[in-house]
Formats: structure tokens, sequence, C-alpha cells
């Protein structure tokens, strides 16, 4: 299947993704693998229509590690459209004055009924044009929208999407927010890691192995979503089929129920 995984982290922490390490899964996901991770205040995404554990690329990786704030990670299976660089996720595009990356897991239906406004389609996924649908829907609230605005847009969206008869469970984030959607496909979890019990979080599953080295600062937090556990410790929650994550600064800023509305469950990381 399709595997999400993003990384929220405060501080920017230095994220190993090795790639070339995974083997189970591999003939199940061939069409491609792509990390998106942010610097200097603009998104980098390193992508391939290949097998990751196939790619001098993603090898790389375990090599030069990036540091960042914020990691979108995916490994596809594909549904619709052809093994292409441009098919493959992280997709990137700009709205609100923002560099958003976006990646899904799941079928889209009903294409012709999602409003892309003025982007225009580097490939032919439905996990593009609903990326594209996304971003339109947010430029319509304006420049002045707010973070509560932009985030009950991206819950609606993501509702939209599930009733097009859809799977949808996908990743999108302007490197500061990481936003986590799942409508019931397959599975998506998350996990709260705290500063006490921080330091290299090693995390293996049978399609990567990571690394997330921190720094000793007392107050560093991070927020793992995988679309399955990463590792055997307790403290993975698995979301409910209508689930959706705020994320921010390593904290789960805001979560909402099947059905639910936004509460915000802490002000500011504690």
């Amino acid at each position: 299947m399709c595997e999400l995984l993003g990384v929220s982290v405060a501080p920017a922490a230095q994220f190993g993704v090795y790639f070339h390490e995974f083997r189970p899964r591999a003939e199940e996901n061939r069409e491609g693998w792509g990390i998106a991770w942010w610097g200097d205040g603009h998104p980098h995404v390193l992508k391939e229509p290949i097998p990751a554990n196939e790619s001098a690329l993603a090898a790389g990786l375990a090599d030069n590690p990036p540091v960042s704030e914020v990691f979108v990670v995916h490994v596809r299976a594909a549904t619709i459209g052809d093994p292409t660089v441009e098919n493959t996720h992280p997709f990137q595009a700009a709205a609100l004055g923002r560099e958003w990356v976006f990646a899904h897991n799941g079928t889209v239906q009903a294409l012709s009924r999602l409003d892309t406004g003025r982007y225009v389609q580097a490939g032919d996924t439905d996990s593009e044009r609903s990326f594209h649908h996304v971003l339109t829907r947010l430029e319509r609230l304006g420049s002045d929208a707010s973070d509560d605005d932009i985030a009950a847009e991206v819950l609606a969206t993501g509702r939209e999407l599930s009733e097009l008869d859809s799977r949808v469970n996908f990743l999108l984030s302007d490197g500061r927010t990481l936003f986590a959607y799942h409508d019931g496909h397959k599975t998506l979890h998350v996990m709260e890691k705290r500063a006490a019990d921080l330091g290299e979080i090693e995390m293996s599953d049978a399609d990567y192995h990571l690394s997330l080295r921190l720094s000793d600062a007392p107050d560093e937090h991070a927020v793992i979503v995988a679309s399955v556990p990463l590792t055997d410790e307790p403290g993975w929650e698995r979301l409910e089929a209508g689930e959706f994550l705020v994320v921010r600064d390593g904290v789960v800023h805001q979560r909402v129920g099947p059905g639910g509305r936004l509460e915000t469950l802490r002000a500011e990381a504690s």
C-alpha cells in the first residue's frame, strides 16, 4: 500500500531515512518514493518514480540527513497515473503566499467535480488534482486567513473528498503546520514524543528504517504520523475514520474526531 509518514519536531532535527534497508514491501510499492523538508523557509522535495530500495538518491539521504522542523515522506503504489516523476508524491505548489507539499494515500473519484482554479497539473494523478482542489479552496479564504480558518478549510475539503465515494488519507504542510486527514482507508497512526524520552529515535517497518536525531534541548518534542506504527513501543494511537490532526512545533495542536469540529487541545507546547 502507499505509505504516508509525517514528522513535526521542535527545535529542528536531523532526519535520516534509510530506504535502502527495507525489503518486504518493496514489491508492493514499486512506483516511486519521495521526501520533503524545509530549509530557509522553502520546501526541498526529492522524489523518483522507482522503488526506493533501488535508488542511489534515496540511499544518499542516509549519509547526509536533512535538518528540518517538518518532514513528509511517501512511498507509492500507483492506482491512477503512470510511474513518472510528475506523478510521484509529495507534490508542491504555492497558495496564500506559502509553499505547500501534499502526499495522498487512496483513490479519489469524480475528479471532474474538483475545482482546481488556476493550477495546472504536471502529471495525471487523482492525488495532484485533489491537492490543487485543496489549494483552490484555501485561496478563496484570502491572504488574511487565520491558522484556524485554514485548518477548518483543510478539514472541510478532506470531508468533501471522502463524500465523493473516495479513499482519502493525506498529509499537507506549509513547513510550519502539518495537517493529517484519515477517512478510514487502511490505517493512519500518530505518536507524540516528549522531551523526557527523546534522544535518537529509531523507527522501522517493512518500508524504511528511520533515525530522528534530536538535540539536548529540554523542551524538545516531536509528533510522528505514519500509516503503520514504526516502533513496538506504547504510545501509538490509531486514528478513527474521519479524524483530523493539526500538528505544529512538535505538538498535536488541534484534533477533530469523526464528524466533529476543530477543538484546540493545547494553546502552546508544554
